[in-house]
């Protein structure tokens, strides 16, 4: 089609043509194409946090131009329906197509098309066209897999969990690369998957299954060991329903505080964060300090730290841990670690509902919904709502082993033999916030572990694993050290063969306008000041 045709297309100069007809089915295995819309979109603009993409556009992203190419396709016999998005940027876009792919990961359970679609989004707003997912089953929130987790009452649908779980990603990646080739007249020259929490998951997941299907894999806060973590993340609430005391807010909010003003100096630098998650663990006992007095906002009134709130903070920050018969301690699952917002908003793992209208606080347990979800639609098989309140530790472990059982295979995203992406020569930048409470760090860090155990030599040639002190899950928190570059990072190993073996990091700006500015060392390293020079400043740390 010569120039003039193509303006004809959409009616505008010098764009590529934006029109269904000129945009042919893809060459898929095993799958049937349903239909395809093209829509050209201009002036469009939409926040998009770090969830979603490590570069964030806030308040939003500026006015983007690009074809939003939407495609529907089938696994014959599956009686499953998938869309997949491709945004590809116009001539006229604040970017130009910069020559590259990039595939967008989800969250939750929402395989992808998140928070409206704001890591497309920011693709775009970088110049690359981007494809993401909906997996089959769009969801309404990140939490509610009620429209496709059951065939029937007491039925899974495996086949949409597969979705769920890696098949649809490998789809769209093919989907995403064909019709950017066919629309640009040329192949991508480079390809990115980006994602974190569940999109972490995602990227870990293609990268073990599907190596060649991208260069590079950014994952950050993974959810790995998928059919396990969310069984052991209860554990602190079935804990607090087998003590029969659920603590409010203001109480474990203590308890973080008092580990913090104990721990944060580990590392020799007091910055409001703990750098040294094991050695806080040698430094401050929750149940040393019960008894002690603290004032609680929410009820405008002094009340104690209680040993049953102690035992409860600790089964959170220390893990799941059993004895064998023969007395022996034995570890079921990590902890998170001392610094996280144990209580507060739907995403916090400790979290408790309270009534405080007899002037005492009445708390009840309220897990978070995904953990929730994960019991009710996939091990209970249910419609109906779990209570946690009868769920007891012995029912949680025959739960945990009911999941391995069940879904191992198909989403655990745990294989640490990754010598397909080795000899694919694609790359892995993976990171994790020390304060995420949502998906433990040490999760990630046994990975990578597992991953360097198996092929010690070589591992460096494909992977790196960085640690964010102070960052919650996938990039909240004020005092966190975010690296705010780490995309970059990745295209740099993939493209210039630049190894990273540090990333700059930086908190958001205090009252005073003024960030601590710190780099992230390759694990098993950390940043360690040097002992002179501003504390605020990178260049005053060395990884060691």
């Amino acid at each position: 089609m010569d120039s003039l045709a193509r303006s004809l297309a959409i009616g505008v100069p010098g764009l590529e043509p934006c029109v269904a007809s000129s945009i042919p089915f893809p060459v898929l295995h095993g799958a049937e194409f349903l239909g395809v819309e093209a829509n050209w979109v201009t002036n469009f603009t939409t926040p998009v946090s770090r969830v979603l993409f490590p570069e964030p556009f806030l308040p939003s992203t500026p006015p983007l131009s690009f074809c939003n190419v939407t495609l529907a396709h089938t696994h014959p016999g599956l009686h499953d329906r998938i869309l997949t998005q491709v945004w590809l940027p116009m001539d006229d876009n604040v970017v130009p197509w910069n020559g590259q792919f990039v595939g967008v990961g989800g969250g939750g359970f929402q395989t992808g098309l998140l928070g409206g679609s704001g890591g497309s989004a920011a693709a775009v707003a970088l110049g690359y066209s981007a494809v993401t997912t909906d997996g089959g089953h769009t969801v309404e929130n990140i939490g509610d897999p009620s429209k496709w987790a059951l065939a029937s009452e007491g039925n899974v649908n495996m086949h949409a969990l597969q979705n769920f779980a890696s098949v649809s990603l490998a789809d769209a990646a093919v989907i995403g690369k064909s019709v950017t080739a066919q629309f640009y007249n040329r192949e991508a020259d480079r390809s990115y998957f980006v994602g974190c929490s569940t999109g972490g998951r995602q990227a870990l997941m293609l990268a073990q299954r599907y190596p060649r299907l991208y260069d590079g894999y950014l994952s950050g806060a993974p959810a790995l060991y998928f059919s396990e973590f969310l069984v052991t993340m209860l554990r602190g609430q079935v804990r607090m329903a087998e003590l029969g005391y659920a603590p409010p807010p203001c109480e474990m909010a203590e308890f973080t505080r008092r580990a913090v003003a104990a721990c944060d100096a580990l590392d020799g630098v007091e910055d409001g964060i703990i750098s040294e998650p094991e050695m806080c663990f040698e430094t401050f006992d929750p149940r040393k300090v019960v008894g002690a007095e603290f004032e609680c906002a929410e009820l405008g009134k002094k009340l104690m730290l209680s040993d049953k709130g102690a035992d409860i903070v600790m089964t959170f920050w220390d893990g799941w841990k059993e004895r064998d018969e023969d007395g022996n301690e034995k570890r079921i699952w990590d902890g998170t670690g001392h610094q996280i917002h144990l209580n507060g908003d739907i995403f916090t793992i400790a979290r408790t509902e309270c009534d405080y209208s007899t002037g005492e606080p009445r708390c009840q347990p309220a897990p978070f919904q995904i953990y929730m979800q994960w019991l009710q639609y996939f091990l209970y098989a249910t419609n109906q709502p779990i209570d946690i309140t009868k769920i007891t530790t012995a029912e949680l472990g025959r739960l945990l082993q009911k999941s391995r059982q069940l879904y191992d295979s198909a989403i655990r995203t745990a294989d640490p033999d990754l010598s397909g992406l080795r000899e694919a020569g694609g790359k892995v930048l993976m990171w994790h916030g020390l304060s995420d409470g949502v998906i433990p760090f040490n999760q990630s860090r046994r990975y990578y572990e597992d991953v360097v155990a198996f092929d010690q030599k070589r591992v460096d040639e494909y992977m790196r694993y960085f640690e964010a002190p102070g960052v919650d899950h996938c990039g909240g928190g004020p005092e966190g050290l975010f690296p705010h570059t780490i995309f970059q990072a990745l295209k740099d190993w993939v493209e210039k063969g630049k190894k990273p073996e540090t990333l700059p990091a930086q908190t958001e700006p205090d009252a005073g306008g003024l960030r601590w500015q710190r780099m992230l060392c390759n694990h098993p390293k950390r940043a360690k000041y040097d002992g002179k020079g501003d504390v605020r400043v990178a260049a005053s740390y060395s990884c060691k």
